[in-house]
């Protein structure tokens, strides 16, 4: 036998007792891998299935606040101009002009309306029609500078609409229009010009109506700002007035057909959006081609009005809801855009989640390389505990353990147990002869033979010192002393070889077996040592039974 450096302490040793520190490591890994890469998949498979109702409501809640301040900003910048209306309307100048309509009343009212016009650039027209429909007084205004129309170029407006509808009212009482584009002698004037006209009827001293003053106001200052609005939306948004004709948010040639003679409108292309959007004052609703927010849009709030100055609630006539003045501020979300915006926090979602998944992979090598540094010093320390670190048998802490265990199971079931006490022949000559390291490796290889010649289920302990153990379960002694034979002679015809150098040993094993008298395993234990005992005595390569309180030689039983 070749010398080799002796494995005092190695993982081979962790491997041969059962365990493998890189399997322990990848069982750990995954017993803190596989459940939090679960929850996390759990996690991503609710956000996932989530996210599109997230991001669709989140998008109706921005859309509806959005159409929500399009439709309050309606309404204040057009009831602030009912208060403008009645105080040119009620002016004691104007008053002057209608009792006596000379032309120094007419030169004061005109100057009157000019300044008024200068003041607020947004209205471009301010005018006195008598009660046949007939301009009176006239100012047209540029924003920057106003223009009294002489009299000779007044026009005849008896047959608009609007003048037909002021007039109807009670003086006092406020009319507003549609929205619609200026028209000068039957003419859309061009550049387009978008109106709002404010009407009110006028009396004389006596209280009869004597004709309407009226306000041509631009909204454009609206306009801009619904175009900040619409364009801030994630959806395609129109306004769009009560017959469904486009007043905003699509190409020119699509707005003011009702203007142009053109019949084409929303309501036509999409009947059944038209439908709930002008029944109802505001809300969504899915459609095959997406999701539509609206809210509708009044020029005027009647519980508002009694906090604008001079104006009262009981001023603007309660239309019957045919001829209720609204417009209505409509956003379309495709099912594409839905799709586009989902997709991006998908993959959002996907990237952070497989940001996670490495992280949890990390962090569960991490604390399975420490579970595993713990067990392995735990399992080093049980080896340290239980095992001879010369020969990497059992010691004699574990013998007594399984010795003791093996003892109650073969006398509980009525089974055969027997012991090998093995002890090599004049072993302090070798050691003094050959050295202790020597002698180490001596131990070792008598260790290996009868390692290599016991069953699986027998037991081999390093007893002490030279002296080794076998426990032999269901084994009867006959059988045992066999086995102690054959392994004397194998020690006997197998020396230990260093180099060149042979060194021959023998050993000695004294042989006992469970027996009726028996107290407890130290019983047998004694026998045995008795045995090998006796056998020292009798010589080198000795195997003695002890049975029944006698002792045996091997050989002498196999000759008789």
């Amino acid at each position: 036998m070749n010398r080799q450096k002796i494995p005092v302490e190695s993982d081979a040793a962790v491997e041969l007792n059962g365990y493998s520190e890189h399997k322990e490591l990848i069982l750990s890994f995954l017993a803190v891998f596989i459940p939090a890469s679960l929850l996390l998949a759990f996690i991503f498979y609710a956000f996932s299935t989530q996210t599109e109702e997230y991001e669709l409501q989140t998008t109706l809640i921005r859309e509806e606040a959005a159409l929500n301040s399009a439709s309050e900003l309606t309404s204040l910048l057009l009831e602030q101009k009912l208060s403008d209306l009645l105080v040119i309307a009620e002016g004691e100048i104007l008053r002057n002009y209608i009792h006596d309509p000379n032309l120094k009343n007419w030169i004061r009212a005109a100057r009157e309306f000019s300044l008024f016009a200068r003041r607020k650039p947004k209205y471009f027209q301010i005018r006195y029609l008598d009660k046949s429909g007939m301009e009176m007084i006239r100012i047209n205004s540029d924003g920057t500078s106003q223009e009294i129309t002489p009299q000779s170029q007044m026009q005849n407006k008896g047959d608009r609409y609007y003048f037909k509808n002021a007039i109807k009212l009670e003086v006092g009482e406020i009319y507003i229009s549609p929205l619609d584009l200026n028209m000068e002698r039957g003419e859309i004037e061009r550049p387009f010009k978008p109106t709002v006209r404010f009407a009110t009827p006028v009396a004389d001293g006596y209280g009869e109506k004597q004709g309407i003053v009226i306000i041509n106001y631009t909204p454009s200052e609206l306009l801009d700002r619904i175009t900040d609005i619409f364009t801030s939306l994630r959806g395609d948004a129109v306004m769009l007035n009560s017959q469904g004709f486009w007043l905003h948010g699509v190409p020119d040639e699509q707005l003011w057909g009702f203007m142009h003679g053109n019949d084409e409108t929303f309501a036509k292309q999409n009947p059944d959006v038209w439908s709930i959007a002008n029944s109802s004052e505001k809300g969504s609703f899915f459609a095959d081609d997406g999701v539509y927010i609206f809210k509708k849009a009044y020029p005027l709030v009647r519980q508002r009005l009694g906090t604008l100055e001079n104006v009262d609630e009981s001023i603007v006539p309660s239309p019957n809801r045919a001829e209720m003045r609204y417009w209505i501020y409509l956003s379309h979300i495709s099912k594409n855009l839905i799709e586009d915006l989902t997709a991006k926090r998908m993959i959002v979602a996907t990237i952070t989640y497989l940001l996670l998944f490495l992280v949890t992979a990390v962090i569960s090598v991490f604390f399975a390389k420490n579970s595993v540094q713990k067990k392995a010093a735990f399992r080093k320390l049980q080896l340290y505990a239980t095992t001879d670190d010369l020969t990497g048998l059992a010691n004699r802490r574990e013998l007594d353990k399984v010795a003791l265990r093996e003892y109650k199971r073969a006398t509980r079931f009525s089974r055969h147990l027997s012991v090998l006490m093995i002890d090599l022949d004049h072993f302090k000559t070798v050691n003094d002869n050959y050295g202790h390291n020597t002698g180490d490796w001596v131990l070792k290889h008598v260790a290996d033979i009868c390692a290599n010649a016991i069953r699986g289920q027998d037991f081999l302990a390093r007893y002490g010192g030279e002296e080794f153990t076998i426990l032999l379960p269901e084994s009867e002694i006959n059988n045992a002393a066999l086995l102690a034979q054959r392994i004397c002679d194998e020690v006997a015809v197998k020396p230990y070889q260093d180099g060149t150098q042979v060194i021959a040993v023998t050993i000695s094993v004294g042989v006992s077996d469970i027996e009726d008298g028996d107290d407890n395993v130290d019983d047998l234990m004694y026998r045995a040592d008795k045995a090998l005992y006796e056998a020292k005595k009798r010589g080198r390569n000795q195997v003695v039974i002890c049975s029944a309180g006698i002792f045996i030689s091997h050989l002498a039983m196999i000759s008789e």
